[in-house]
């Protein structure tokens, strides 16, 4: 066979394995649902204790414009955010029940298609043209609507309620009985109130010397508008939570209720920054110089945050390769130039005779990826497993830099399958 065409044929037969290892990689969820947004944010809270217990807010809530009223629509927005670096084609249904009965002919099932790091947002509106608690939340499901990926916490859904004629008119009633006269009085707003909405970051474990991407939702879900929101931004290492950076100190002139206010930041961690977990903590009105209804709701923090010197791709954890077939192993790194992998049946690599190196002796490589040679890996994997009577492996990479400084990448495990014998 002429050398030209061993290049082209490698990657035909790379092909099925590629297509077989990025599936496995999208059975697990690169989506994040944002908060749901109403139009109608009445500064009572969303929540079913609007009933005759509580008549001044049955009251406020009809006299109130801004709330949702009989007769009246309710506009919703729905985030998704897609933390995957592919285009992603989802389903969204936002689903409107009322007093625990869904509405069928109020909620709504789109598809829509979502650019890598991005989210899409969509808008619904609803006639409230019936009374009771109604209750709003989202479902994310696959392209064809047949698998839910995600859905609305039951703490996270919105609710709000319309009273009917006979609710306000029990309520007149109560409320001019023990007070003995008029109980009508002037409309007051409640104050502002400022809550973050979502903290993304991107990528989910970042390589030392690689852009950090961060995106924060904060909402103003008070009743009145509010002007000069400070916020500060902090990265912090979780071993180390009081030792904060901050990275971004973001200022909205005005934000009306209802209001959301996305900020896109980015940041680059020093060279010499600890390695380890970290998180991100948002805070809006650090020096607690506004009004607001609450407090304590200023804060949020996103999830950990893994940084390193080496990032493992493929295969995914606990991936299962053909005896007979490829095997491909691929990596990134920024600081690191020469690499080898080591493959093995110990987990912690603390026994050197329970795992070897690719490529053996004192190779290295300066590509980010591996093909082991034709019968390379499996030959020598079967037996370590074998003698040590084990039924998994676990592969790292080490990086070297020219100075001859090392690093390692976490471990991850993978399996082989036995071929069947011929015949």
């Amino acid at each position: 066979m002429p050398a030209s065409f061993r290049p082209a044929i490698l990657c035909l037969l790379l092909l099925p394995l590629l297509a077989a290892l990025t599936a496995s990689a999208q059975r697990r969820t690169d989506f994040e649902l944002g908060q749901l947004v109403l139009s109608r944010n009445c500064p009572l809270p969303d929540g079913p204790d609007l009933t005759l217990k509580s008549p001044e807010a049955i009251l406020k809530s009809v006299e109130n414009p801004d709330c949702p009223h009989f007769n009246s629509v309710q506009l919703i927005q729905a985030t998704v955010t897609n933390l995957s670096s592919e285009v992603q084609s989802v389903g969204i249904e936002i689903v409107v029940k009322l007093d625990g009965e869904q509405q069928r002919e109020q909620s709504l099932r789109k598809r829509v298609m979502i650019p890598p790091f991005d989210l899409a947002r969509v808008l619904h509106d609803i006639k409230l043209d019936e009374v009771g608690v109604y209750r709003i939340s989202v479902k994310l499901w696959s392209e064809k609507f047949r698998q839910v990926l995600l859905e609305t916490k039951p703490g996270d859904e919105r609710r709000f309620y319309i009273a009917s004629e006979q609710d306000i008119a029990l309520v007149r009633n109560a409320m001019g009985t023990s007070t003995g006269g008029d109980i009508m009085h002037k409309l007051e707003f409640e104050p502002p109130d400022l809550r973050w909405e979502s903290a993304q970051v991107i990528p989910k474990h970042i390589l030392r010397g690689e852009t950090m991407r961060m995106r924060l939702n904060l909402m103003n879900v008070g009743g009145d508008i509010i002007r000069d929101v400070r916020s500060k931004v902090e990265i912090f290492n979780t071993r180390q939570p009081r030792r904060r950076t901050v990275v971004a100190t973001p200022v909205t002139p005005v934000m009306a209720p209802g209001e959301v206010v996305t900020y896109e930041l980015k940041y680059v961690l020093p060279e010499d920054q600890l390695l380890g977990v970290y998180k991100i903590a948002a805070t809006a009105d650090p020096d607690n110089l506004l009004k607001e209804v609450k407090e304590n709701n200023n804060e949020i923090k996103s999830d950990d945050l893994k940084l390193s010197d080496i990032k493992l791709l493929l295969p995914p954890e606990n991936f299962m390769f053909e005896e007979n077939g490829l095997f491909l192993f691929q990596w990134d790194s920024l600081a690191y130039g020469e690499f080898k992998i080591q493959v093995g049946v110990d987990k912690k690599f603390e026994d050197a005779g329970a795992y070897f190196d690719l490529p053996q002796g004192d190779r290295w490589i300066a590509d980010k990826e591996l093909v082991p040679l034709s019968g390379e890996l499996p030959g020598m994997a079967m037996g370590l497993m074998e003698s040590f009577e084990q039924n998994k492996l676990h592969w790292r990479v080490v990086g070297r830099q020219a100075s001859g400084r090392q690093a390692i990448s976490e471990i991850r495990s993978f399996t082989v399958k036995p071929a069947k014998p011929e015949g």
